[in-house]
């Protein structure tokens, strides 16, 4: 072979391994590209998906009373108070717990007055001037949500008194808990466990089981 075909040989394999190699490298991109896309759909929907964590709920009551001989009487229901770094959470608290006794109707008739009160007589007047004949005056007591990475936690207090006697008739304290699920490790890869519920959930856990408290024992007598 003479020096010009040697020279030929020589470019046709250097021009085979540029496009092997240029080959390699596209292949490399590709994966790449699809690997990212599988773990941001991955991302999203983990983000998008409702969990499926449990929510711990007790209920403590200190003052109860008949609900029977209250089922015609008119509730106002005052917004729930809170710490200023807690206010975030009492407007879905407030419309979870309207929104649950308008559904489960264990009183004549619900109103809602967008007034925050600073004391028990306060809100009797307010009761008296609408025409009501209980007043709900709730309260969060502490809040911490951990954006379903890390446990939330609500506490709330509800008091319903008598505007016509000033009669505290029911005082009852409420907890709700859900921490996140525990994470899978596969050696090569780990599945993060389901994350914990959002304090809008467990506003509506804790609203539905203070209605159910009153409409149980008016459900008891009918049968």
């Amino acid at each position: 072979m003479d020096s010009n075909g040697l020279r030929q040989y020589a470019l046709k394999r250097a021009n085979g391994f540029i496009e092997v190699f240029s080959s390699l490298r596209l292949l490399g991109a590709v994966i790449i590209l699809v690997a990212i896309g599988g773990a941001s759909g991955c991302i999203v929907t983990r983000l998008q998906d409702s969990s499926k964590r449990p929510v711990e709920a007790g209920m403590e009551v200190f003052v109860r009373a008949e609900v029977a001989q209250h089922t015609m009487d008119c509730i106002c229901v005052f917004p729930f108070s809170s710490p200023p770094e807690m206010a975030a959470g009492s407007y879905p608290l407030t419309s979870a717990f309207e929104a649950r006794l308008v559904q489960r109707g264990p009183f004549r008739l619900i109103k809602n007055l967008p007034y925050g009160v600073k004391s028990d007589s306060e809100a009797i007047w307010y009761a008296r001037s609408t025409g009501c004949e209980l007043a709900m005056i709730p309260s969060l007591l502490y809040m911490m949500d951990g954006s379903g990475a890390m446990p939330t936690k609500l506490v709330v207090r509800t008091r319903i008194l008598d505007a016509r006697t000033c009669a505290v008739l029911w005082d009852i304290k409420q907890t709700a808990c859900s921490g996140p699920g525990p994470d899978i490790d596969l050696e090569w890869t780990t599945i993060v466990g389901d994350p914990a519920q959002r304090c809008s959930v467990m506003a509506d856990c804790l609203a539905l089981r203070f209605a159910e408290f009153f409409v149980q024992p008016l459900v008891k007598e009918k049968k």
